[in-house]
């Protein structure tokens, strides 16, 4: 079934889902967050953004996001690094509203585990970056931040990398098995 013949949800529906997708990107944010820079957020957000589309995603990033900064155990985030999480994960969840068109042209499930790999590589570089650079600004040493992070950021990219290109695909399909 093509994304535009699946039936529309009604705007409740899409209220309850963005709710529990907001709320299950916040717990899986906690479940993990003693193991540095390896998350299942980011993918949450993505899938969030499949599902509900472009404003419906955003806006489960930037809910999701928001909640886990300002609530987390070892501090809030100071101001602008909060507002580049906030942007970068609502950005991811944009994004991830382009992922049905992907399972639609690419058959081969392999080709769409690496695409999903490579965006999930690609969307952690941008988060990052701006997370790093809105740390560096706040602290006047952009380079330095970068540079002393460089190793966590390593950490990040590898594991969204494999996150995204093991799971995307087997979690977008669920959807498919629920329409047909």
């Amino acid at each position: 079934m093509l994304s535009s013949e699946r039936p529309q949800m009604t705007t409740s529906k899409k209220i309850a889902l963005a709710g529990l997708l907001s709320s299950l990107a916040v717990a899986l944010g906690f479940l993990l967050s003693a193991v540095p820079n390896v998350e299942l957020m980011t993918l949450t957000v993505f899938v969030a953004g499949a599902l509900l589309g472009v404003r419906g995603g955003a806006l489960v990033g930037v809910v999701s996001m928001f909640i886990y900064s300002i609530a987390n155990p070892m501090g809030a985030a100071i101001p602008l690094v909060t507002l580049s999480q906030v942007v970068g994960m609502g950005l991811v969840g944009a994004l991830g509203s382009a992922a049905p068109a992907v399972r639609q042209v690419w058959k081969s499930r392999l080709l769409r585990n690496v695409i999903f790999g490579v965006v999930g590589l690609f969307l952690t570089l941008v988060y990052d970056f701006l997370t790093n650079l809105a740390l560096g600004l706040s602290m006047g040493t952009v380079l330095v931040v970068i540079a002393g992070g460089l190793l966590f950021s390593i950490v990040h990219f590898v594991s969204n990398t494999l996150i995204f290109f093991f799971l995307a695909d087997v979690l977008l399909s669920i959807e498919d098995r629920k329409t047909a």
